[in-house]
C-alpha cells in the first residue's frame, strides 16, 4: 500500500483562517481607544444622558424620549439595551426629525472632552467670531 504525500495547502489555509479568526476576536476584545478613534456625526451633541423607563430618558436634566428604533452604543461601540443601563453618562446624542433621541454614544472621558471642545468651536463659528 502506497501512501500519497499530503498536500500542504489545506493545512496552510486552515492556519490562515485561524489567524484571521484570532485577529478578529482580538479586535472585538480591545477597547475602542486601542482600536482607533470613533467617528461621530456632525449633528450629534454632547450632554449628560440617563435612561429612565423606556422610552423616557433625561438629557442634561431635561426629560426626552427615545425613538422606537433608538440605538445606544457603549464605549466599545457595542449596542446596549436601554434596560441594561443605570446611572447617567457623558454622551453624544443625535435626534430624529421629530425631536426624539435616535442614537446615543456613551463616551470615554477623553471623547467627551473632545466633543465639548468641538461644540464650543461650533458655537463660536455660528456666532460669527
Amino acid at each position: 500500500m502506497l501512501l500519497q504525500p499530503r498536500d500542504p495547502a489545506p493545512s496552510r489555509d486552515r492556519r490562515h483562517a485561524l489567524r484571521a479568526g484570532a485577529a478578529a476576536a482580538l479586535a472585538c476584545w480591545l477597547p475602542a481607544s486601542a482600536q482607533g478613534t470613533r467617528s461621530f456625526p456632525q449633528a450629534a451633541r454632547p450632554g449628560r444622558f440617563a435612561v429612565r423607563v423606556f422610552p423616557e430618558a433625561m438629557l442634561d436634566g431635561q426629560s426626552v424620549r427615545l425613538s422606537a428604533g433608538a440605538r445606544i452604543y457603549d464605549q466599545r461601540n457595542m449596542i446596549v439595551m436601554p434596560a441594561s443601563l443605570s446611572g447617567s453618562f457623558d454622551a453624544l446624542v443625535e435626534r430624529d426629525p421629530v425631536g426624539d433621541i435616535s442614537r446615543v454614544w456613551l463616551l470615554t472621558p477623553e471623547e467627551f472632552q473632545a466633543a465639548q471642545v468641538r461644540e464650543r468651536e461650533r458655537a463660536r463659528s455660528a456666532s460669527g467670531r
